[in-house]
C-alpha cells in the first residue's frame, strides 16, 4: 500500500496507488476514487495531473513495463554480439517470476489492450521499440560479419521477438521451462543465419 511520504509528490503517488491497484483489483474495477484514496490525495489531483483515470493507468503501466525491460533490454543494448544478446536474453527469462506485480501489470494491460485501443497503440510502442533495438543488434552482427548480409533486420528482429515473447509467456504459467535447452535451440537458429549459410 501506499504510504504518504513528504518527499513524494502527489503525482508519483498517484501512479504507484494506481500500479497498486491493477495488480489488486484489475484494470477494468478500479475507480478514481479507489485511486486517491489509496494515494492519499484528492480525487481531483487525477485530472490535474493525467487528464483522466485511463491516462493515469497507461502511465502506471508505462513504469511497471520500464522497470520489466530495463533487463532485457540491458541485455541487447550492452551485448557485444547477437549470440551474447540472445544468452543475456534467456538468462533475463530465467528470472521472471509469474507473481511479480510487474509481470501481473504487464498481463493486465495485455488483457486490456484486447478491448481499448489506446492501450493496445501503448503496447505496440512498447514492442516496436523492443524490436527497433534488437534490429540494431542484429545490423551490428551483420556488420562484424557475425550475420548473414540479405538478412533484413527488422524482419529478423520480429521473427526473433516473438520467439522469445512465446517463451516468455510461456514461462509464466510453466516455471520449470527448460531454457537451457530453448536456448540452445536459439543458438542453433543463430548459427543457420550465419555468413556463408543459405537456406
Amino acid at each position: 500500500m501506499v504510504k504518504p511520504d513528504d518527499q513524494d509528490s502527489s503525482r508519483d503517488r498517484l501512479i504507484r496507488a494506481a500500479g497498486e491497484l491493477i495488480i489488486e483489483v484489475g484494470w477494468a474495477g478500479i475507480t478514481t476514487r479507489l485511486i486517491s484514496e489509496r494515494a492519499g490525495v484528492n480525487n481531483a489531483l487525477i485530472h490535474y495531473y493525467f487528464g483522466s483515470k485511463d491516462d493515469l493507468l497507461l502511465e502506471a503501466a508505462g513504469a511497471a513495463f520500464a522497470a520489466e525491460a530495463e533487463g532485457p533490454f540491458s541485455a541487447i543494448t550492452e551485448a557485444e554480439s547477437v549470440r551474447e544478446g540472445l544468452r543475456g536474453m534467456f538468462t533475463w527469462l530465467r528470472t521472471i517470476e509469474a507473481d511479480s506485480p510487474s509481470m501481473i501489470i504487464s498481463m493486465e494491460a495485455a488483457h486490456r489492450a484486447i478491448r481499448d485501443e489506446r492501450v493496445a497503440e501503448f503496447l505496440e510502442g512498447v514492442w516496436s521499440q523492443a524490436f527497433e533495438m534488437l534490429a540494431s543488434l542484429i545490423a551490428r552482427g551483420q556488420s562484424t560479419g557475425e550475420l548473414r548480409d540479405d538478412l533484413d533486420p527488422l524482419d529478423t528482429a520480429v521473427m526473433l521477438g516473438a520467439l522469445l515473447d512465446g517463451l516468455f509467456l510461456y514461462r509464466l504459467v510453466a516455471p520449470n521451462l527448460d531454457i537451457e535447452g530453448a536456448g540452445a535451440v536459439a543458438a542453433m537458429l543463430i548459427d543457420s543465419l550465419t555468413k556463408g549459410q543459405r537456406s
